[in-house]
């Protein structure tokens, strides 16, 4: 019996180590219910191959009768426990049926051990045996089936149904690949099972061959599940860093709005104190000075106003939908003015509904291009020019400072490269040119036709 135990001694050995390996990875946080009751397959399909060896090479009919006993033990528990996995895998759980299913195994494995020759015969007279094509021969009983051996067909045809069962509903689930593979497997080990029993039968003279039925559902599924650990390891992976993204992203914007409330609201309403507070005193002195600080006051207060009611806009939404993009820039404007002695000249033209995340885009570009012409241009007049028609919305910002060389920005300076990027995000086109001594002039044009387009597609 060299060869065939060489090889159930491999399949012995390749069972286990799946078995070992997936009872490890249970071990772990992802799916740890389909491993353990895969790698609990593996360790039972390892036994029962291992138990096959001595009925090869049993000589006589007692010996033979207690390695049948045992094989066919394991095999009831192996199916009882693949059963499980089927269901785990498929997520197809009806409770009371795989409790049913087990039972018939339960009820055939007591049978099994008190029956004189087994489950499958009443009793066997005697051993033959059948030579192999390379001379290797192989034990074969005679005797009579036992009358007990529909019920294990029973069962196993009944666990069959529910596993094919099992398999189409995770197929329409639109798992179809799992199910596929799944099906394959088992479709492999019930053939193979299906010789067998006609061996027993006595339709045909061959050995047994459904312990290489039992290695290939190891192996395939082993390697789907495999497949389907590392998809989910890389799924976690992106999730990880989408949440840390994410933590960046929140820190990031709350950073810029604590920034611009510093810039803006908290330093505007500093000065607003400073004046309120000097007042009375300077109205004692100089009525007509005091008359045009409450007039800078007023000033201040509509500016901070404003501001707040720009940082609301972008923490609330809904707050877009609510206004067109014309007036949007206008309250952006506004709070802008009620912080410095820019003249800024807005012009509105063709003002028509659009999307919150273009509306958003145009809206911050605007900030950005505004607050930079305040720290760095040394510029007195800004125009802001928004036109749009049935084909575009083009915005124009341009201001008559100290201008720049475009083609020498500061690697530190992010700004443009952020206004390009939001640009970008909406498929619009960003345009900045500036000289020294010409002042700047920044235009963004988003076009209906090409994002309809591009939507389409």
């Amino acid at each position: 019996m060299t060869i065939i135990s060489t090889l159930l001694g491999i399949f012995a050995g390749i069972c286990l180590y799946v078995g070992l390996l997936h009872l490890l990875i249970a071990s772990g946080r992802l799916k740890p219910v389909l491993h353990f009751c895969f790698g609990l397959t593996c360790l039972v399909t390892f036994s029962y191959i291992l138990a096959l060896i001595p009925k090869y090479k049993a000589i006589d009919v007692d010996e033979y009768i207690n390695a049948k006993r045992l094989a066919s033990s394991l095999g009831f528990l192996f199916t009882s426990v693949c059963v499980w996995f089927v269901a785990v895998y498929t997520q197809f759980k009806p409770v009371r049926i795989l409790l049913g299913l087990n039972s018939l195994y339960v009820i055939c494995f007591l049978i099994n051990q008190i029956s004189p020759a087994s489950i499958q015969y009443s009793y066997i007279n005697k051993l033959s045996t059948i030579t192999m094509p390379w001379g290797e021969p192989i034990t074969q009983p005679e005797g009579m089936l036992n009358y007990l051996f529909g019920l294990q067909l029973l069962a196993l045809t009944s666990n069959v149904v529910f596993a094919f069962y099992a398999c189409y509903r995770q197929y329409q689930r639109g798992e179809k690949s799992s199910a596929l593979t799944l099906g394959v497997s088992l479709a492999i080990l019930v053939g193979t099972a299906q010789h067998d029993r006609l061996v027993d039968l006595g339709q045909i003279k061959s050995i047994y061959i459904a312990e290489y039925g039992f290695v290939s559902l190891v192996v395939i599924m082993s390697l789907r599940l495999t497949k389907e650990l590392m998809q989910a390891v890389k799924l976690r992976e992106q999730l990880v860093e989408s949440e840390r993204l994410r933590k960046i992203a929140v820190e990031l914007e709350r950073n810029r709005l604590a920034r611009d409330l510093h810039d803006s609201v908290s330093q505007t309403l500093f000065t607003v104190a400073t004046i309120a507070e000097a007042l009375p005193r300077v109205w004692k002195r100089n009525p007509e000075t005091a008359q045009q600080g409450l007039e800078e006051l007023a000033q201040l207060t509509q500016g901070a106003l404003a501001e707040m009611r720009n940082l609301l806009v972008e923490l609330r939404p809904n707050g877009l939908v609510e206004k067109p993009l014309g007036e949007l820039l206008q309250q952006l404007i506004k709070g802008i003015l009620g912080r410095t002695s820019l003249e800024v000249i807005t012009t509105v033209e063709g003002d028509r509904p659009l999307s919150d995340e273009v509306k958003l885009v145009f809206c911050r570009i605007t900030q950005e291009a505004l607050n930079n012409i305040i720290k760095y241009a040394q510029a007195t007049q800004v125009s802001v020019r928004l036109h749009g028609d049935s084909q575009e919305i083009v915005l124009r910002i341009s201001d008559n400072g100290c201008g720049f060389d475009s083609n020498k920005i500061p690697s530190g300076h992010l700004g443009i490269a952020i206004m390009k990027e939001r640009a970008e995000s909406i498929a619009a086109t960003f345009h900045l040119s500036s000289y020294p001594g010409e002042g700047t002039e920044i235009v963004l044009s988003w076009s209906t036709a090409v994002n309809k387009i591009g939507s389409e597609e």
